[in-house]
């Protein structure tokens, strides 16, 4: 096991996942099997997974970064699920309705479902997990959900949440993560050791008999569980290797099952090594996440407008896009193609020029920024062509490199006032995507007023997305024309697998760097 690397304390941004609810939604999973895959599931196979994703404790409502979530996913069922289109499907919740002219959630939910200390999912179980996400010292999920003001049980299998007046409408979506996971109230009511050893607490498809903090988790699976279509394996071993090169040399070797690569030497390397008779499968996603820079516009030189635009004048994206040998799709948009938010025809203000960013530094009186990026990680060579781009048109620019457990939490905490980061991960409903980044973690609105009142608007459940989505469009103009953030391009990234290992195309996710391996099974 010499490619699992080393504990170290890890502290990272919360993010946020949503894609918005819809009512009279199928019991389709998210991981429905293929018939098509071809030989015996192999139901007493053991799955070696490794990925850099960082490893903490278990407890939901207290994860510091969605970067967990892969792990928690296997253990926590939760109130709704996303499929691989990022479309929302029901997971506890069978269907879920705004009612009362949006001012209350409700929720119809499964009546098949126990945890797995025997006790009944029932209203009262989602009551006691929201209560305690709300009210728990240390508890990451308050934002998530603040916009609920009560929890009413209406009878054993319905559930409804009286919310914030024209709020709550990423609740279906937030329930996809860390907030809709479900622990059995008995084990909180018993003091289970919920972050380290929650045993038999959760209704997921596997549970959790080893966890070693920021190195491993050990899963086996559940004696019983209601979707046939996951938990198909015996166990599952996560591994968590920060090292790209670890990872393809345990694929190679054969002690890795399955693991994600996601730089461009990594995907290069794969395209080799994955061939017939290589024992090998790959499968490519295209990031949703965006390379791209954050602009603290409070702070320093970076305070002035003519420096943030002379900033975005003076990267070229395609600059950026050639690092990673064409696996990284550049773009002048805060959101993908299918996100009904999209500005239709937009012309980004800050074309690449460096005579334009150059007059700008001048009118500004000169400029000199730091440019943070996480060492080791796929930001580093963006960053240092960031750094010569900004010397190239008079910005003093230095890097300044730090630890990949700091330079999100520093930045949110106001510490650096430029980082290069590939985290901007735009959500399927872009309400999330709005408190993220702009109003609430990140904070990147220096003048929240600009757009405060089109993002309530927008956030009114009773709004359809075709009224919503001019509202947004407006709002991602504006955080484009004020700089506070720079989009550069798209990624892709690769699931690298045993070609006996089934469903790699089908995990939900892994297109924003993570993965819900529910529905991954092992031919014989």
């Amino acid at each position: 096991m010499g490619f699992i690397s080393k504990t170290r304390k890890r502290v990272i941004a919360l993010m946020a996942i949503g894609v918005l609810g819809v009512a009279g939604c199928t019991s389709t999973s998210p991981t429905d099997s293929s018939s098509s895959s071809g030989g015996e599931i192999d139901t007493s196979a053991v799955l070696k997974f490794a990925s850099a994703g960082p490893l903490r404790d278990l407890d939901p409502a207290l994860q510091t970064s969605y970067g967990a979530w892969g792990y928690l996913f296997l253990v926590w069922d939760r109130l709704t699920m996303l499929d691989k289109d990022d479309k929302i499907v029901p997971g506890l919740a069978k269907e879920w309705n705004f009612v009362e002219n949006g001012s209350v959630l409700e929720l119809k939910l499964r009546d098949d479902v126990k945890f797995h200390d025997g006790t009944p999912f029932d209203a009262e179980a989602v009551k006691v997990n929201i209560e305690r996400g709300k009210t728990l010292q240390g508890s990451t999920l308050k934002s998530d959900l603040a916009d609920i003001e009560s929890v009413e049980v209406v009878d054993a299998k319905t559930v409804r949440l009286k919310l914030v007046k024209g709020k709550g409408v990423q609740l279906p979506a937030s329930f996809t993560g860390t907030a809709g996971m479900m622990v059995s109230p008995k084990a909180i009511k018993d003091g289970v050791d919920i972050k380290n050893n929650p045993g038999t607490a959760g209704s997921g498809p596997y549970v959790a008999t080893q966890l070693v903090p920021q190195e491993k988790l050990v899963l086996k699976r559940a004696d019983s569980y209601w979707d046939p279509n996951v938990g198909r394996l015996g166990g599952i071993e996560l591994q968590r290797v920060p090292d790209a090169a670890a990872r393809l040399n345990g694929l190679q070797s054969g002690q890795i099952d399955l693991a994600p690569l996601s730089s461009a030497n990594e995907i290069a390397t794969a395209e080799k090594i994955v061939t017939p008779g290589s024992g090998l499968q790959k499968n490519n996603v295209k990031f949703k996440n965006l390379v791209g820079v954050y602009l603290r516009a409070t702070k320093g030189d970076v305070a002035k407008s003519e420096v943030r635009q002379a900033i975005a004048h003076a990267i070229d994206p395609a600059a950026i896009g050639a690092l990673f040998s064409g696996t990284c799709t550049p773009t002048r948009q805060l959101v993908p193609e299918t996100d009904p938010s999209r500005v239709p025809n937009y012309t980004y203000p800050y074309e690449f020029s460096v005579d334009k960013a150059k007059a700008l530094v001048q009118q500004a009186g000169g400029a000199k920024v730091t440019v943070t990026f996480a060492a080791g990680t796929n930001a580093e060579q963006p960053a240092n062509v960031v750094q010569a781009s900004l010397r190239a048109v008079g910005i003093d620019a230095t890097l300044n490199p730090v630890p990949n457990t700091e330079n999100e939490p520093r930045f949110i905490a106001g510490d650096f006032e430029l980082m290069v980061a590939t985290s901007w991960s735009p959500k399927a409903d872009p309400a999330a995507t709005v408190n993220t980044y702009l109003l609430n973690t990140y904070k990147l609105a220096a003048d929240p007023s600009l757009i405060a009142a089109k993002a309530a608007e927008a956030a009114n459940p009773t709004l359809s997305m075709d009224k919503r989505a001019p509202l947004y469009q407006d709002i991602w103009k504006t955080t484009l024309e004020q700089g506070w953030f720079v989009p550069l391009c798209n990624q892709t990234v690769a699931n690298v697998a045993k070609t006996n290992v089934v469903g790699i195309d089908n995990i939900p996710m892994s297109n924003i760097g993570i993965w819900d391996l529910r529905g991954i099974a092992v031919k014989k």
